[in-house]
């Protein structure tokens, strides 16, 4: 079985200023492994966003969705 997770977030706070940012950098994927299954073989896609703040002198800082289990 595969489940496929979004997050749904408008954007994030920039760790370094606390801004808040929609601005999207882009997006990867994690494949969390400690995933209970009952036995049965699962691939958990999480897909995660990273935004971009643009605040100086913070330009270029990055923040990533988070997702809570």
């Amino acid at each position: 079985m595969r489940v496929d997770v979004q997050g749904s977030a408008a954007g994030g706070s920039c760790p370094l200023c606390g801004t808040w940012s929609d601005h999207v950098h882009g997006s990867y994927l994690r494949f969390p492994t400690d995933v209970p299954s009952g036995g049965r073989s699962v691939v958990l896609r999480l897909r995660v966003r990273r935004f971009t703040c643009r605040m100086p002198p913070v330009v270029g800082g990055r923040s990533s969705s988070r997702y809570r289990g």
